[in-house]
């Protein structure tokens, strides 16, 4: 008799989604890589470029901006944590704090090896819509980092239509950082390769119990 194909389902549930979380691993720790050796060189005039179009956008946007920058600071991490507990989803709760409180971390102590200034530090003429301690760090961006992190957790966890959803919050948090002047695009880059490195770690530790179709 002839074993079923993987089409048949013989692999174990939720395989494919681990197959998914080491490949956005791999792609994540590159760019991370990448990024971080970026960010110690000089300055590039694509990054400034890209830096002064948004940051240089209208005021008016920094109310709604602000909003949905909330995805990306720590305080969403028990948040989101509660939220999934009063759901019953406790492997999507353990795996948000894993994942958000991890990067949150990793992302402070790569702060002090790379040490690169955020750009009012490095540029004239900053639209500095945020007040920032003298001489805080750019690189990364922890909340890039947290966003990235906790939308590949809840990627994994829930249905595909939320990926819409939190990929589109991230999105917003990545060019917030960049209007408010917090971050450079470099910063922001590497932030979310951190958080994917971080949320796909988790994934493949925490195993989603299945996601459901959508």
């Amino acid at each position: 008799m002839t074993r079923a194909g993987p089409s048949a389902g013989w692999l174990p549930t939720g395989v494919m989604d681990r197959r998914e979380d080491v490949v956005v691993l791999c792609v994540a720790v590159i760019v991370l890589i990448v990024a971080t050796w970026a960010a110690t060189a000089d300055l590039t005039s694509a990054e400034v470029g890209v830096f002064r179009a948004v940051n240089e956008l209208p005021d008016q946007l920094s109310g709604v901006l602000w909003v949905f920058m909330q995805y990306g600071t720590f305080i969403t991490i028990p948040v989101l944590a509660v939220v999934a507990l009063a759901f019953r989803r406790f492997r999507l709760a353990i795996a948000v704090l894993l994942a958000g409180v991890g990067v949150y971390l990793l992302a402070l102590v790569i702060k002090q090896i790379v040490e690169r200034g955020r750009p009012g530090a490095l540029l004239s003429g900053v639209q500095e819509r945020e007040t920032f301690g003298e001489g805080s760090l750019g690189f990364p961006s922890g909340h890039a980092a947290v966003a990235a992190a906790l939308t590949a957790v809840v990627a994994a966890h829930l249905s595909r239509r939320w990926l819409v959803v939190v990929l589109a919050l991230g999105a917003v948090v990545i060019l917030g950082r960049l209007y408010v002047g917090a971050h450079l695009p470099l910063d922001v880059i590497g932030g979310a390769a951190l958080g994917a490195v971080a949320g796909s770690t988790v994934n493949l530790i925490v195993f989603a119990r299945s996601r459901p179709p959508g």
